[in-house]
Parts: C-alpha cells; structure tokens; sequence
C-alpha cells in the first residue's frame, strides 16, 4: 500500500506540472517587454523541468498505441477463430447425416424379414409348426 501511495504522490498531475506553471505564472505576470526595459532575462525552463510532462505525453502515447495494437490482434484472433468454428460445425453436420446413414443402413441389415430369408437359404432353417413348439417355464420356488 505504502508503494501505491508513493506512486501515486509521484504520477500526480499538480506535482508534475507544478514547475512549468509556476514558470509560466511568472511569464505571463512579468511583461516580456517590462522585463526587457528592467534588463532581465525571461526566464527558461530548463530540461528537467521539461523532461516530466514530455516522459508522460509519451508514456500515455506508447500505451494508447499498445492498446491499439491489442485491439486489433483481437479482432483478428476473434475472426480467426470464428472461420475454425464454422468449419467445425459443418464437419458436425456432415458427421451427423453420415451417422444417420449408418443408422439406417444398420436396421436394414438387422431387420427380422431378412435375417429369416438369410437363415432359409444359406442355413436350411425353417420355422417350426405351432404343434412342434414347447414352451418350458422356469419357476422359482
């Protein structure tokens, strides 16, 4: 917290612009031409004072930049994975319709009229008159 608060005090806009506007009150109280009639300089800032407000402009320009950037990679990450996803759900629906087929052609390979004709023709089997039929019953005591 302590480290927060310090930046804080730091990064302030009043601490940071404090030398340059205290320069410039004294520019715009003392005249150029009343101070060139008194024979004093006019004041200059120097490059420290300088170096603050400039170091920030381009810190928040890098950032905005950054951000950006950012900004577009993922809009063409987001396009780019949007393109995967359609291409997935189209192989889906083709695997579905495939499943479908498979489906159906099962049931017809397993239906009761064809295995009967299957076991008629190639094993000699017949179906058994109702006299021949014995049903036996398990009972559980």
């Amino acid at each position: 917290m302590k480290v927060l608060a310090r930046l804080k005090q730091r990064l302030n806009p009043a601490r940071l612009w404090a030398p340059v506007g205290e320069r410039l009150g004294r520019l715009k109280r003392d005249k150029p031409q009343q101070a060139e009639e008194k024979g004093e300089e006019l004041p200059m800032l120097s490059g420290g004072e300088l170096l603050a407000p400039v170091s920030l402009v381009a810190g928040l320009t890098l950032l905005v930049m950054i951000s950006a950037m950012m900004v577009i990679f993922s809009a063409y990450e987001y396009r780019r994975l949007f393109n995967q996803h359609q291409v997935l759900v189209s192989q889906w629906d083709e695997l579905q319709v495939e499943w479908g087929q498979y489906l159906l052609e099962q049931s017809v390979w397993s239906s009761h009229n064809r295995i009967e004709t299957l076991a008629a023709d190639q094993l000699n089997m017949v179906v058994p008159d109702t006299e021949t039929i014995e049903i036996v019953r398990h009972e559980q005591r």
